[in-house]
C-alpha cells in the first residue's frame, strides 16, 4: 500500500495533490487492503495457497479474465509512472542536472500535461531489454522491491532536510517524525538486500549510471561557466567603450541570452568584432531556474536600465515551469524596451567543447559532458523562440 502511494506522488507534476488524495483514499488504499486482507484470509485456511496467494484467491473460471484485467492494470500502472518520469525528467533540466530535451506540452490549459519522446523512447527500449535479459519475473521482483524500497528512503532522509533547513523545525520534532518513516522504509529495503544477487543489482546499477550522468553534466555545466567567466568583459568597460566608440545602430531589438547575470556574453563581443554594429536596443538575458515548483507572473523578470540602449533581463522560472523567451519580451515591452517579434532578433552561443585542458574534472567525465553536450535539445525550440530569429554565434572552450 505504501510503495503504491509512493509511486502515485510522483505524478504529482501532472494531476495536483487533490485528484492523488482523492483516488487513493477512496479507490486505491481501499481496494489494496481489501486485496491483501483476502490474501492472507486464504493463507489462514489454505497455507499451501503461499505460492501464489493472489490468484489462488480468484475462482478458476474467473482466473484467464483475472490475468487479463491484470495485465491491463500494469499498463495503467506503467502509463502513471512513465508520466511521473517525464515531470521528474523536466525538473531535472530545469535545475541543472540534465541535458535539455524536447518538450511537448500536451495541454494549453495544464501546465504539467506533457510528453518528452526521448525519455518515451528509452523507457521502451530499456523494458524491453530488461524482460529479455532476466527472462523471468523473480528478478524482476528484486530489482523493483530494492528499487522502490531504496526511493522510499531516499524520499524520507530528504524530508527530514526540508523540515530542518526549509521549514527550521527543531530536531526534537521532526526526527520522532521522520524516524517513524524510516522504521517502515529500513525495514523494507533490509528485507529485500536478499535478493540483490538475484536481481537487486540491476536497479543499483541504473541509479548508479544515473547519478554519475546528472553529477557530470551538473559539474560540466558549473565549469563551462567558469571558463566563460574568465573571458567576461565588465559590463562598465562595456559600456563605456560602446559611447566612446560610436557604433553605428539599427532599428529592432537585439536578446543575447546569456547563462549568468553578470559581465558582457561572449555572443555580444563576437557580435560587435565581426560585425562592428549594434540594434537600437540591445536586451542581455538570462533565465535563472530557481528551486520553487513555480513562479508567479509578476515575480517572473526583473529589469535594469544600464544606459546607452542596453538592458539586462533577469527572468526566474519554477522548476517545474518551461521558460519561454517571447512571453519575457512581452513583458519587458512593459518597461520601455521594443519587443516587435518581427524586429527583434535572438542571438545564441555554441560551444564547441575541447576536453585536453586543465580541470578538476577527469578526463573521462569531460568527455561524457562533451558528448552530451553536443547531443543537448536545440535551445531554440527549448526557449520556444521562433526559428527564423535565431543567430548562432560559435565558440571554442577548452575544458
Amino acid at each position: 500500500c505504501i510503495t503504491g502511494g509512493e509511486a502515485l506522488y510522483a505524478d504529482l507534476g501532472h494531476f495536483g495533490r487533490h485528484a492523488i488524495r482523492f483516488s487513493w483514499f477512496w479507490i486505491a488504499y481501499p481496494a489494496l487492503l481489501l486485496n491483501y486482507f483476502g490474501q492472507g484470509a486464504l493463507l489462514l485456511v489454505q497455507p499451501e495457497m503461499n505460492t501464489n496467494p493472489f490468484y489462488g484467491a480468484v475462482p478458476r473460471f474467473l482466473l484467464y479474465p483475472m490475468v487479463g484485467l491484470a495485465t491491463v492494470a500494469s499498463i495503467i500502472a506503467s502509463q502513471a509512472l512513465i508520466s511521473g518520469v517525464f515531470s521528474l525528467t523536466q525538473q531535472a533540466v530545469q535545475l541543472g542536472f540534465c541535458p535539455r530535451m524536447r518538450i511537448v506540452h500536451t495541454s494549453s490549459e495544464m501546465r504539467g500535461q506533457i510528453y518528452i519522446p526521448f525519455v518515451n523512447y528509452a523507457l521502451m527500449i530499456a523494458c524491453i531489454g530488461v524482460v529479455i535479459a532476466f527472462g523471468g519475473s523473480s528478478g524482476l521482483a528484486g530489482a523493483y522491491g530494492i528499487a522502490v524500497t531504496g526511493t522510499m528512503t531516499i524520499t524520507s532522509l530528504l524530508y527530514f532536510l526540508v523540515l530542518t533547513h526549509t521549514w527550521k523545525w527543531p530536531l526534537e520534532k521532526a526526527v520522532p517524525l521522520v524516524g517513524v518513516f524510516l522504521i517502515f522504509d529500513i525495514a523494507y529495503f533490509g528485507g529485500n538486500l536478499f535478493k540483490i544477487a538475484s536481481g537487486g543489482w540491476f536497479a543499483l546499477l541504473v541509479a548508479v549510471v544515473i547519478t554519475i550522468v546528472m553529477t557530470t553534466w551538473r559539474r560540466g555545466r558549473e565549469e563551462l561557466g567558469r571558463k566563460l567567466a574568465e573571458t567576461k568583459l565588465p559590463l562598465s568597460i562595456f559600456i563605456a567603450d560602446v559611447a566612446r566608440r560610436k557604433l553605428p545602430r539599427v532599428p529592432g531589438t537585439a536578446v543575447f541570452m546569456s547563462v549568468s547575470p553578470e559581465g558582457i556574453p561572449v555572443t555580444l563581443l563576437h557580435h560587435v568584432k565581426h560585425n562592428h554594429m549594434l540594434h537600437q536596443y540591445v536586451v542581455l538575458l538570462s533565465v535563472i531556474s530557481t528551486d520553487s515548483p513555480a513562479v508567479p507572473a509578476k515575480e517572473r523578470i526583473q529589469v535594469e536600465k544600464l544606459g546607452e540602449g542596453f538592458y539586462r533581463i533577469v527572468a526566474f522560472y519554477g522548476f517545474m515551469q518551461s521558460p519561454n523567451v517571447p512571453e519575457i519580451m512581452k513583458m519587458a515591452s512593459r518597461h520601455g524596451i521594443e519587443a516587435e517579434p518581427l524586429k527583434t532578433t535572438y542571438y545564441l552561443s555554441r560551444e564547441t567543447l575541447l576536453t585536453d585542458g586543465h580541470t578538476r574534472m577527469m578526463h573521462w567525465r569531460k568527455a561524457l559532458f562533451a558528448f552530451m553536450a553536443r547531443n543537448a535539445g536545440n535551445p531554440t525550440t527549448y526557449f520556444k523562440l521562433p526559428p527564423n530569429r535565431v543567430v548562432e554565434l560559435g565558440t571554442q572552450v577548452v575544458l
